[in-house]
């Protein structure tokens, strides 16, 4: 199962301590790309800006969506 929400990924990765959070990623998601591709201080200030309109173009997201999985990538790799 994956995580649809910051919030859900939060109850999974509270759910299954002993479980890599990039599991409740989906695979081919902009989130598990970011939690893959980017550092923690980079995914940090791009959730403090507006979304970027190419990863928005390629991905195929809205400016909510890019926020939410840049979030997710954030939840993934600090595990909180």
């Amino acid at each position: 199962m994956f995580a649809k929400t910051a919030d859900e990924l939060r109850e999974m990765i509270r759910q299954n301590p002993g479980t890599s959070p990039s599991t409740f990623l989906m695979d081919d998601s902009f989130a598990a790309w970011c939690y893959d591709n980017q550092d923690l201080s980079w995914l940090k200030a791009a959730f403090n800006r507006d979304a970027d309109p190419e990863d928005c173009r390629i991905w195929g997201l809205t400016a909510s969506e890019w926020r939410i999985n840049v979030e997710m990538a954030i939840i993934a790799l600090t595990g909180k």
